[in-house]
Parts: C-alpha cells; sequence; structure tokens
C-alpha cells in the first residue's frame, strides 16, 4: 500500500460531504462551516522510529516536534491557531516523569504560538510512543491560502533553506531541522494579507520540494519547472551530500521535513526576505503536460524528472 494511492481514495470521496464542509481532505487543513465563521481542522502524529528516535532524541524536542508539526499546516493556510488537543500512546515503561516533562514541553509550546492545549486522551500499551495533536484554526481575517490555486506564469517560491533536516549541526549547537523548526504561520499571514503578495497557491514541505510541490501542481491543474541552481541548499544538505554523493540540490529537494513555505504567486511582487527568513524564488509554473508534474532544469540546461524524490509512506 502506498500513501499516494490511499489519499487519491479518499479524496474521490470529497464530493459526497455535506455543504457544510468549506474545505475538503487534500489540503493541509479542512474546515467546517460552524455559525457564521468558519474552523479549520489538522491532524497529524508523531511515532517513534518513524519521526523521531526515541533512544536518542531528547523528550523536550519530541513533545516540541508533536506540536509544530500540526502548526506548520496551519501555516500552509495562513490561518491563525488557536487551540490544541493531543492523544498519546505511551510503553508501558516509559515511568511518570518522562511522561510528565513530555506534557510539559507540548503545553510549553503550544502557548508560545497562542494555541493552548486544551484536552486530549492517554493509553498505555507495548508498542513504541506514539503522538497524535489535533490544530484548530481561525481565517482570522484572511481567506485560507489552498493548494488549488496555482496559475501559468506564476513564480514558485520557498522560505528558508532546504534539505538534510535529519543532520545534528553544531552551529546553532545541537539543532537538528526536523526537530527544532520554526514553523512559519506570521510569515504566511504576512504574506496574505496583501493582494499584492498573497500566494496563489501553497503548501508546507513535509515531504520534500519535488514532492509536495507536485500536490500544488495536482490540485491545480499545472506543472512547474525547477531550477536547480536557484535552490536554496541548507549546509546539512551539502553535509549530506558529501555523504552519498548525490548532488546537495537533490537533497533539498528530496529529504523532506524541512517544515517551510513554498508558494506561487505573481514573479517580482514578493521581498526576499520577511522577519530576517530568505524567500527565494526557485522556478515557475507552466502549462500541463504529458510529462512530469515538476521537473529541475540542471546547470547545463538540461531537464530532470524529479521521481522518486521525497518522502512517501509505503506498507
Amino acid at each position: 500500500m502506498r500513501e499516494l494511492e490511499l489519499l487519491s481514495h479518499i479524496y474521490r470521496s470529497n464530493a459526497a460531504l455535506p455543504v457544510g464542509v468549506s474545505i475538503p481532505p487534500g489540503d493541509d487543513m479542512g474546515a467546517v462551516k460552524v455559525g457564521g465563521g468558519a474552523v479549520l481542522v489538522t491532524v497529524d502524529q508523531v511515532a517513534d522510529g518513524v519521526h523521531f528516535d526515541l533512544s536518542t532524541d531528547p523528550l523536550e524536542k519530541i513533545g516540541r516536534k508533536a506540536m509544530t508539526r500540526n502548526l506548520s499546516d496551519a501555516a500552509a493556510m495562513a490561518a491563525r491557531p488557536v487551540a490544541a488537543v493531543a492523544a498519546a500512546c505511551l510503553p508501558k515503561d516509559f515511568g511518570e516523569d518522562r511522561a510528565k516533562t513530555l506534557f510539559d514541553v507540548m503545553h510549553a509550546t503550544a502557548d508560545r504560538f497562542n494555541c493552548p492545549l486544551i484536552g486530549g486522551d492517554i493509553s498505555m500499551w507495548d508498542q513504541r510512543l506514539i503522538l497524535t495533536v489535533t490544530v484548530f484554526a481561525e481565517p482570522d481575517g484572511i481567506d485560507p491560502v489552498l493548494r488549488s490555486g496555482a496559475k501559468v506564469g506564476d513564480a514558485v517560491y520557498v522560505t528558508g533553506k532546504l534539505g538534510g533536516s535529519l543532520i545534528t549541526l553544531e552551529d546553532p549547537p545541537d539543532y537538528t531541522h526536523h526537530l527544532d523548526f520554526t514553523p512559519r504561520i506570521d510569515i504566511a499571514r504576512k504574506l496574505a494579507t496583501s493582494i499584492a503578495t498573497r500566494p496563489h497557491a501553497m503548501i508546507d514541505l513535509s515531504d520534500g520540494l519535488a514532492l509536495d510541490l507536485a500536490r500544488i501542481c495536482e490540485q491545480s491543474g499545472v506543472c512547474a519547472e525547477l531550477d536547480s541552481d536557484k535552490v536554496p541548499i541548507s549546509t546539512a544538505a551539502d553535509i549530506t551530500a558529501k555523504r552519498s554523493g548525490q548532488p546537495a540540490w537533490q537533497h533539498a529537494l528530496g529529504d523532506g521535513e524541512d517544515y517551510e513555505l513554498c508558494f506561487t504567486a505573481q514573479p517580482g511582487m514578493i521581498p526576499d526576505q520577511i522577519d530576517g527568513v530568505p524567500v527565494t524564488p526557485v522556478g515557475r509554473i507552466v502549462e500541463a503536460t504529458t510529462g512530469p508534474r515538476v521537473s529541475v532544469r540542471l546547470a547545463d540546461g538540461t531537464f530532470a524528472d524529479t521521481a522518486g524524490l521525497g518522502w512517501e509512506h509505503v506498507g
């Protein structure tokens, strides 16, 4: 079983959802009409052995990531988080002190992003640690940015630098991006506030630029061309490339867990940094073809397919 095939099956049921569902499955958050407004909802989980390693990663960073993964989804919609609930499957030998440490940091992280943790559920079992978090958000005066609005002629932008998210760096000390990243909530809302800079489509980069941009293209009925020499490469991606022997741009497009924003917008209207975070044009949206959804122009002018780049759960 492949994750993308299962998701496609789920999306085929969207037409049967009630009219109160204003954003169905297929975006970073769904939305339902409540009273005179809308509530956006996202749920995600982190599992030991998949999203972190309990034997080596600090509990403080694990609890933080359980919250920030979901908050990054809110950023992708330019939404304002308002509350969260969490469920935990704790190993039976986890221990009370470790459990308190874990939940204390989840509370603190939620509070830092003005998204209080208001409830949840705890169970214990003989398997590995799993944490599931649901975040609720509101538009708060800004229409949610969907994946389906990319237009031919748009530029493709990314925030930050990409790749090598599993590498632990010495500068900043003990920084591991997939555990320590900052959700780009404020940046997304600043972009979406102005007509000039509002993204036409947006997604957060959890599975890698190649795969996540392909999701925008699929929803929008377009294709994208990236320039390998314009993709912002992280220090960790350079380290990973030296170890793997693969080009650094491949790691930037495929390693995943960057939790940066990828969006399309009118060319020339986006500042090169927001709140000190670089914003880089890395390609363009083109008309749909029978070829790959996302291709990469190399330094010699030839194109490379991005098939196989990116993270996908496979059972």
